[in-house]
């Protein structure tokens, strides 16, 4: 039995063969670049930021896991 799972990247699909996948795996799945924030896209409820280091179990998911990305605000401080 297989472990194919797609993910979603700005409405972009992508197959994925494990059970889960980090912020990491999401950038390099998706080509997306350093600076730019991703995020998990929570039905119901304001999208969550995954974060370095965060993982995401995507047999928790019904249906596949969708993220979207948005460039980090300039704010100093």
């Amino acid at each position: 039995m297989s472990n194919q799972h797609f993910v979603f990247v700005d409405n972009e699909k992508y197959p994925w063969n494990k059970n889960t996948i980090t912020a990491a795996d999401i950038r390099q799945l998706a080509g997306v670049p350093e600076g730019v924030q991703v995020y998990l896209e929570v039905p119901g409820k304001p999208d969550q930021e995954v974060k370095p280091g965060d993982v995401i179990d995507l047999d928790k998911h019904k249906g596949p896991a969708r993220f979207s990305t948005q460039s980090a605000g300039s704010q100093a401080g």
